[in-house]
């Protein structure tokens, strides 16, 4: 991890606990704040204990053998994508596909691999690519066309087995999903109801609202992240009666909110919002108005009760 995310992992527990009512975005800003104003000699000290991770990683890679469709870092193997609209989307390809050829070099490469890791215990991921590159560069022309041969051999191979492929519908003749095939991801959220009752607010959130316009006239030009540090030092320092006003309003605004998402579901349940025809039917149009009826009398009892 880099300096600064050893910092966050470090430091997040206690800049929640000292700043409760902040939203994650506002933890983030604030988090980023506090890291760039540390001393020089504080800074130091995380980015000693990046390098000291960067060393742990780089000694566990040198160890690490992928296991098949994942490369030396360990990341799923993504094969290129045909572009879209301007991004880059996940690439598929069939199963049952020919396995592509390899050139002399990567025959090379997958052949010496674990020879090399155990003659050079101690290189990095980077240093062996480069080791192996060196050694094949110096291949003598008999070795080096012994490897070659071996590519030959294996394009023959796959160019036999493509030659009877046939791709599934909407696969190239390579067995890559073509990209006006690809499923479309549906958004998990719909758009919100403009008429939908407004959310409840928490009793820190009616504070924020009523102390925000005071502390930016008494601290005129005051940052964002120093604003939502002022407000929760504010906050906590609260007396137990002065917190009480705003969670009253808390919970009078729990209660509203409630009583209008029970009228809302009522209005988005009745008949007339299911289909326009059912009023062709006059004893159904007597039966939602009897239903209308109930429903107001009972909304009026709660707003009488409340």
């Amino acid at each position: 991890m880099s300096a600064y995310l050893l910092y966050q992992n470090a430091m997040r527990d206690q800049f929640k606990e000292l700043n409760p009512g902040m939203t994650f975005g506002q933890l983030a800003k604030y988090t980023s704040a506090m890291y760039s104003e540390l001393p020089p000699q504080e800074k130091d000290t995380w980015i000693a204990r990046a390098e000291t991770d960067k060393t742990r990683y780089l000694h566990e890679l040198a160890s690490y053998i992928p296991p098949g469709g994942y490369d030396a870092k360990g990341d799923a193997i993504v094969l290129p994508a045909n572009m879209k609209g301007g991004k880059r989307g996940k690439p598929e390809r069939d199963t049952n596909a020919p396995k592509r050829n390899m050139s002399a070099y990567l025959l090379y490469q997958n052949a010496m691999r674990d020879q090399f890791k155990r003659e050079n215990p101690g290189m990095t991921f980077g240093q062996l690519a480069k080791y192996t590159s060196h050694m094949y560069k110096n291949l003598t022309p008999d070795e080096k066309a012994t490897w070659e041969a071996r590519a030959e051999q294996d394009k023959a191979r796959y160019d036999e087995e493509l030659a009877s492929y046939v791709p599934p519908p909407g696969h190239d003749a390579r067995g890559v999903l073509i990209e006006d095939h690809r499923p479309k991801r549906r958004n998990k959220r719909g758009p919100r109801d403009p008429t939908a009752p407004k959310r409840a607010s928490g009793a820190y959130v009616f504070f924020t609202n009523t102390m925000r316009p005071k502390v930016m006239q008494e601290f005129p030009g005051i940052k964002f992240v120093d604003l939502g540090k002022v407000m929760g030092e504010r906050w906590r320092a609260l007396t137990p009666d002065e917190k009480k006003h705003y969670e009253d309003l808390a919970s009078e605004d729990k209660i509203r909110f409630q009583m209008e998402m029970q009228q809302y579901t009522a209005n988005q349940a009745a008949p007339s919002a299911v289909d326009p025809s059912y009023y062709a039917d006059p004893n159904a149009q007597l039966a939602y108005e009897a239903y209308a009826q109930d429903g107001a009398d009972v909304y009026g009892q709660q707003q009488y009760h409340a």
